[in-house]
């Protein structure tokens, strides 16, 4: 189950990349897609949000309790907070106002990027400390992907 949760949020944040990026590409190419809501929905970035949070954070406070990186949470934080900044400036009522119209798809790419490393990482380091003695585990600690 460890390993599976990072898995499948890094799943769900590549789904938030490629929605960004295919949508617009998408609506242009095929107009009728329009039609279509949850394609040009914030709803779909709220409902991937909505997975994407705690299954990233559960996945990284597994994976910290069993390897101690410090650095790894770090970053997986840091992504999935900037992952969360364009519904936080949404819900204080400035929207496209402040972030214009390509900042929520600028700060979801690199925030998804953040979180998907950050979660590679911490598989890595769950699969090199599998098994390991106390001792053994606190040397391969100090390691970092």
């Amino acid at each position: 189950m460890n390993t599976f949760s990072d898995k499948l949020a890094m799943l769900f944040s590549s789904l938030c990349v490629i929605h960004c990026l295919l949508t617009p590409i998408l609506l242009i190419s095929i107009p009728a897609l329009a039609s279509v809501s949850i394609l040009n929905d914030e709803t779909f970035h709220q409902i991937l949000l909505f997975f994407v949070l705690p299954i990233g954070a559960f996945a990284l406070s597994v994976g910290y309790l069993h390897h101690r990186n410090k650095w790894v949470v770090l970053a997986g934080a840091t992504g999935l907070t900037l992952l969360g900044s364009p519904l936080l400036v949404e819900w204080v009522g400035l929207g496209h106002e402040v972030l214009g119209e390509y900042g929520e798809v600028v700060i979801t790419v690199i925030a998804s990027f953040i979180i998907v490393s950050a979660h590679i990482a911490n598989y890595r380091l769950r699969e090199t400390t599998q098994g390991l003695t106390c001792e053994e585990r606190e040397t391969a600690q100090s390691h970092t992907y």
